[in-house]
């Protein structure tokens, strides 16, 4: 075997992989996370402007409270339990970043 093709089998042997699919799961993991966060950033000023319409309707709705407010009890609990499932499912998936693992996983 010659120097030169010796030189070619060594750079042939630490040539990089034509796909590296580790690196494009972590990246389409990366940009699918950004786009939930911008989701969820777009919905905010949404969530603001109902806040306000509900806060305006306070005086229409205030006369009829007294009678809606046993109704509505229970879908105000159910609503806050939500709240903190989704509050605590973010928190988990952001501190617990790598996810499920199985069998297929990248890493």
């Amino acid at each position: 075997m010659t120097p030169e093709q010796k030189l070619s089998a060594l750079f042939a042997a630490e040539a990089p992989p034509a796909r590296d699919y580790a690196f494009q799961a972590r990246m389409a993991q990366a940009i699918a996370l950004r786009r939930a966060w911008m989701t969820v950033g777009a919905l905010v000023p949404w969530a603001v402007a109902a806040v306000a319409v509900l806060w305006a309707l306070i005086p229409v709705v205030g006369p009829m409270s007294d009678s809606l407010g046993a109704a509505l009890q229970p879908a105000a609990a159910m609503l806050a339990g939500a709240a903190v499932t989704a509050i605590a499912a973010l928190w988990l998936s952001r501190r617990f970043r790598g996810g499920l693992r199985t069998p297929f996983s990248a890493r």
